[in-house]
C-alpha cells in the first residue's frame, strides 16, 4: 500500500468513509449485530475485490465505490453478507466440501436471510430475481440454510445448468480467503481459535434474538441450526465397543512373593488370590445396518461407511475374533456380508457397491439380527449400529441389546426415536467433513 498514487489514496479515504456509513447503518438498525460487526476488521487491498475471510474483509476501494454507484445500499447489503458469512461460520470449511457449490449455497443461505429482514437500508436490484430461486427452493426444503441447500444441490434434483446461474445473482463477496489465500499482508490467525470466538458471538447473538421476542425468520432458524448440539462419531463409535475379557496377569495388583509363601506354607492354599484379568474394548460381535432407500444418499453413506471402516480397523479396535455383519436395507434385508477380519472388513468397503432401494421400515433388521442370536452366529453382540435418516417403523419393543442409530438429518426437526435407542444426528456437512 506504500505505492500508491494519489488518486488511489483519494479512492482509499472515500471507501473508508462509505463502509464507516454502511457499518453505523447496521450497528444503529441491528443492535443484535454489534459483537459481529466489532470483530471483523475491514482492511485495504488493492488486489482484492471485496473478500470475506475468518477475521476481516479484505477489499479494493474501488471496489468498494464502484458498489456504492451502482445502488447506494449495495455496500451495507454486501457488509452484512459477509459478517452473516462468519456468525453462520461458513467460511470453517471440514474436507470433503465440494467449494463451488458450498459458496453457493452459503450465498443463498445468508441473501435469503437478509430479504426476508425486509429493511429499506439493504434493497438490492438482485433481490426480485433471488426470491424466484429460494421460492423454488423451498419447494424442496424448507429451511433455506447452507448445508440443506448443499445437501440438495448435491443430490442432482437440481439441474447443474440452473444452479451456475445462480452464482452471480447471489454472490455478495468473494471467498477465496476461506480456502487460504491470504494476500501476504496479512496473515490469517489460528481458525481453531477464530471458530471459537465466532461460535461465542453467533451463541450470544442467538440468545439475544430469542430474548427480543422477534418473529422467527431465515436468521433465527440458521443461527439455531448452526450452534445445535454436534455429535463427535468418532469417539461415540470408540465408547460403543463392546466389552470382552482378555485373560491376563495383573503385575501391578499381584504380590508373587506373598502368593508362594502361602504355598509354601499351606500346601496348595495361596495367602491371597491373583487378579488374572484386565477388561479391554474390544469389538467382537457387532451389525451395521445401513439403509439403502431412496431417501439416503448413496455418496453419504459411502463417506459414513469409509469413517467407520477407518475407525473399526484401528489396530487396538478388533477383537481377535471378529464377528461383524453389514445389513443393507430398505424395507427388507437386500444384503448381508460376515466380516470375520480386519482383510474382510477392508475388503468389503473396497468392494462393495451402495445402491438406493425403495421404502424404509426398520423391523425387518432387527428380525434378522433377532434369528441370528436364536441361530448362534452372533454369540457375545452387544450392539447394533444403523445408519439411515430416521423416517421408517420402528420395532415395538426394545431389543436385548444396545442400538444406536446414525441419523442423517438436514432438517431442523428433531428425528424421534425409541426410549432404549440412542441417537446421534449429523448433517451432510457433518458426514462429508469426517
Amino acid at each position: 500500500m506504500d505505492n500508491l498514487t494519489d488518486r488511489d489514496k483519494r479512492a482509499q479515504e472515500l471507501a473508508a468513509e462509505i463502509l464507516t456509513l454502511a457499518v453505523n447503518t447496521l450497528t444503529l438498525n441491528m443492535r443484535f449485530m454489534d459483537r459481529a460487526i466489532g470483530n471483523l476488521k475491514l482492511i485495504p487491498d488493492m488486489n482484492c475485490g471485496f473478500a470475506s475471510g475468518k477475521s476481516g474483509i479484505r477489499y479494493s476501494p474501488w471496489t468498494v465505490i464502484r458498489m456504492y454507484m451502482a445502488e447506494d445500499t449495495l455496500v451495507t447489503r454486501n457488509l452484512l453478507h459477509s459478517i452473516l458469512h462468519n456468525v453462520l461460520r461458513h467460511s470453517f470449511i471440514g474436507e470433503g466440501m465440494e467449494p463451488g457449490l458450498w459458496d453457493l449455497s452459503a450465498d443463498i443461505a445468508v441473501e435469503n436471510a437478509i430479504n426476508e429482514m425486509d429493511k429499506d437500508f439493504l434493497r438490492a436490484k438482485r433481490e426480485s430475481a433471488q426470491h424466484e430461486v429460494t421460492d423454488y427452493l423451498k419447494q424442496e426444503i424448507t429451511w433455506l440454510t447452507a448445508e440443506r441447500i448443499y445437501s440438495l444441490l448435491r443430490s442432482g434434483r437440481v439441474p447443474a445448468h440452473e444452479y451456475y446461474k445462480w452464482q452471480e445473482l447471489f454472490e455478495g463477496d468473494d471467498h477465496s480467503l476461506w480456502y487460504g489465500k491470504a494476500g501476504s499482508e496479512y496473515e490469517v490467525p489460528d481458525d481453531a481459535d477464530l471458530e471459537e470466538l465466532w461460535k461465542d458471538i453467533s451463541e450470544k447473538m442467538q440468545s439475544e434474538l430469542e430474548a427480543m421476542s422477534v418473529e422467527e425468520g431465515a436468521l433465527t432458524q440458521n443461527i439455531r441450526d448452526i450452534n445445535r448440539v454436534r455429535y463427535d462419531y468418532t469417539e461415540f463409535l470408540r465408547k460403543f465397543r463392546a466389552r470382552t475379557e482378555n485373560m491376563k496377569l495383573s503385575e501391578e495388583e499381584f504380590d508373587l512373593n506373598y502368593y508362594t509363601y502361602g504355598m509354601d506354607l499351606y500346601g496348595n492354599i495361596p495367602l491371597i488370590e491373583p487378579i488374572e484379568y484386565r477388561d479391554d474394548r474390544k469389538i467382537h460381535d457387532l451389525v451395521i445396518a445401513i439403509d439403502t432407500s431412496g431417501s439416503v444418499e448413496g455418496e453419504v453413506v459411502q463417506k459414513f461407511l469409509q469413517h467407520t471402516h477407518d475407525i473399526l480397523t484401528d489396530q487396538n479396535a478388533f477383537d481377535t475374533e471378529m464377528n461383524i455383519y453389514i445389513l443393507q436395507c430398505d424395507d427388507k434385508v437386500r444384503d448381508a456380508a460376515r466380516i470375520t477380519s480386519a482383510e474382510d472388513l477392508d475388503r468389503y468397503f473396497k468392494e462393495k457397491k451402495i445402491s438406493g432401494l425403495g421404502r424404509t421400515d426398520f423391523r425387518p433388521v432387527f428380525e434378522y439380527v433377532n434369528a441370528l442370536l436364536k441361530a448362534g452366529e452372533l454369540k457375545d453382540l452387544k450392539g447394533l449400529l444403523y445408519f439411515t435418516d430416521g423416517k421408517g417403523r420402528f420395532p415395538a419393543s426394545a431389543p436385548a441389546y444396545e442400538t444406536a442409530f446414525i441419523i442423517h438429518n438436514d432438517s431442523p426437526l428433531k428425528i424421534w426415536v425409541p426410549d432404549w435407542a440412542m441417537k446421534i444426528e449429523m448433517q451432510t456437512g457433518e458426514i462429508m467433513s469426517l
